[in-house]
């Protein structure tokens, strides 16, 4: 299999590609353009490194939220347009179900910052396969404050970048892993083969991202209502 992967939903934005048992990524570079409007030059990149062109793929899987909106859509539309195209289908995945693969097996909270105070999250059950490691979701992907957030039962780990926006108040059972962690593009090939392989692919045109809250900013009047709380 043949499938390039384009992670676009946080700043660490990346591009990832596997030919067969063979893995390449490379990550947008700090200081230079906006992470996001670099990706189609990751992806020339990564293509060139691999040999490949578009053509000669089997599939392209996005990160299709939750995350930055303008990250998703631009990765989005990315993605929608090299399928379109070359003729491919296309994968969509969830950025917390990328996030869960950085974590051993077992019941994983993973964690992002959503800004406004707020966490997406959502859990997730996380094994080793034979062949590649797999995430099943078990609570969908949801918005909330930070310090609103418990902790769901039987989880054995808890990553992402959302565990740094205050202190956490989880059963002594639970493991935290980085607090810094965010999903990378070579971790979307192994759930972007199971899901191609599942029959998930979809056509470019029904693809869509994955906002979970409607708002990307509070009013001046929430903001000053929240320093009011404070």
């Amino acid at each position: 299999m043949r499938i390039l992967a384009i992670e676009s939903a946080t700043v660490d934005c990346s591009v990832a590609l596997c030919v067969g048992e063979e893995q390449l990524q490379v990550h947008a570079e700090a200081g230079a353009a906006k992470p996001s409007e670099q990706l189609p030059a990751l992806v020339s990149r990564v293509l060139a490194t691999g040999g490949l062109n578009l053509r000669e793929l089997d599939a392209i899987a996005f990160d299709h939220g939750p995350g930055a909106f303008t990250g998703i859509r631009i990765g989005c539309a990315l993605a929608q347009g090299l399928a379109l195209g070359a003729g491919l289908p296309l994968l969509g995945l969830c950025s917390l179900r990328i996030l869960s693969l950085q974590a051993p097996d077992g019941r994983v909270l993973a964690m992002l910052d959503a800004r406004m105070g707020e966490v997406y999250w959502a859990c997730f059950e996380r094994r080793q396969l034979a062949s590649r490691p797999t995430a099943s979701v078990i609570d969908v992907p949801r918005v909330g404050a930070r310090a609103d957030l418990q902790c769901p039962a039987g989880v054995d780990v808890a990553l992402g970048d959302g565990l740094a926006l205050g202190e956490h108040s989880f059963p002594g059972t639970v493991r935290v892993l980085d607090a810094l962690a965010r999903p990378r593009a070579v971790d979307m090939l192994a759930l972007a083969l199971s899901d191609f392989e599942a029959g998930l692919a979809l056509a470019p045109e029904a693809a869509s991202p994955l906002y979970v809250r409607d708002k990307v900013a509070l009013t001046a009047a929430e903001q000053l209502a929240r320093r009011a709380g404070r």
